[in-house]
């Protein structure tokens, strides 16, 4: 019993001591004949303890030279349990669903999460970035802002990776050769959609996307991809680009002037949902009706926003609450040291609904 109390002793004091900054990386432990005699056990029971320091990764050894303190882990150096996830809004769209899977992986396994959000501003990222790096947080869930214009905060991202905190990015990534990630193939979902239409006997598809985040690119990317492996011609002025900032004056210019030509397309494949509603809502404005006159197809399945034509949207299901939790579950790999990195993509699926008109 006296073995056994000296030896968690030992252990907790030489533990406490290298929690606290009292000892450091690289820094050389007594000796076990030193370590006895300041305890006054023996090197049996001293080496007990070093074997637990060193199974628990507080130290390494040396053969012949001695133990070490080691490179401690985030999870190491604190007993906090909270997960900071950032995501570009939080309480609309397809996100409650996003943070709801999140939420209930990390709850189930003890942890906290602090919610917050950059309204897909850069600054606003930098903002919060910076707010993850003050708080006492394991690890973080990160969706890109605006992540088809670079990093731009990347200083914030590599001080995250020198704190030895894990992260994982959701929807997209800056740079997915480095980074973890957990995204639905949006290039073969823009695809899909978009041979969808040309086998129903659409050629002329408009497409209005959004430039400033790498989901619209790669949208796009699928799209032309069907365009030209039918022999269909890309018609430039019937594309529409626009970045966060623009979409609800830009959408409802562009499509106005889109549906009141003479060659207005058949068809337009629109970056999401929402988008989706806006075009519709100008359409009907100008008197035209889905799918009887325009078809539309859009991307990630809201249900509140599709809801609101009583047809139906055609679109790309997003897996949203799935998604959530295939991320927090990926991210606790990283915090619990099984993996280094990680990555999973999604296959889109597409929902048939009653907003396309064969021709």
């Amino acid at each position: 019993m006296e073995k056994t109390i000296k030896y968690i002793e030992i252990f907790e004091y030489y533990r406490d001591k290298i929690l606290n900054g009292e000892m450091v990386y690289g820094e050389k432990l007594p000796t076990e004949q030193e370590i006895g005699e300041l305890f006054s056990v023996s090197r049996h029971t001293v080496r007990q303890s070093i074997l637990e320091l060193e199974k628990q990764g507080y130290i390494y050894r040396e053969r012949s030279k001695g133990a070490y303190v080691d490179k401690l882990e985030k999870s190491k150096k604190t007993k906090s349990k909270m997960i900071i996830v950032i995501t570009t809004y939080v309480s609309e769209y397809i996100f409650p669903f996003l943070i709801k899977g999140i939420e209930e992986v990390l709850s189930k396994n003890g942890y906290d999460i602090l919610l917050l959000s950059t309204n897909n501003e850069k600054q606003k990222e930098r903002e919060q970035l910076k707010k993850l790096l003050e708080y006492d947080v394991v690890g973080a869930i990160i969706e890109p802002t605006a992540s088809a214009l670079g990093n731009t905060n990347e200083d914030y991202y590599k001080e995250i990776s020198n704190n030895n905190i894990p992260y994982l990015m959701i929807n997209a990534a800056y740079d997915k050769d480095k980074q973890s990630y957990v995204a639905i193939d949006d290039e073969k979902g823009g695809y899909t959609i978009c041979k969808y239409l040309i086998d129903l006997g659409h050629k002329r598809i408009a497409w209005l996307f959004k430039e400033d985040d790498v989901q619209g690119i790669e949208r796009k990317k699928g799209y032309l991809r069907a365009l030209e492996e039918n022999n269909i011609e890309i018609d430039s002025t019937i594309v529409g680009k626009f970045k966060t900032f623009e979409e609800d004056f830009y959408i409802d210019g562009f499509t106005r002037s889109l549906l009141c030509r003479n060659d207005r397309p058949t068809a337009i494949f629109c970056y999401n949902d929402k988008v989706a509603i806006k075009v519709v809502k100008v359409a009907e404005e100008l008197g035209l009706k889905i799918p009887e006159d325009l078809s539309i197809v859009g991307y990630d399945n809201d249900a509140t926003v599709s809801a609101v034509l009583d047809c139906g949207i055609t679109t790309i299901s997003h897996p949203k609450e799935e998604l959530g939790k295939k991320a927090a579950e990926m991210l606790l790999r990283l915090i619990n040291g099984e993996q280094e990195k990680v990555s999973y993509i999604f296959e889109p699926e597409i929902v048939v609904k009653n907003s396309v008109k064969r021709i």
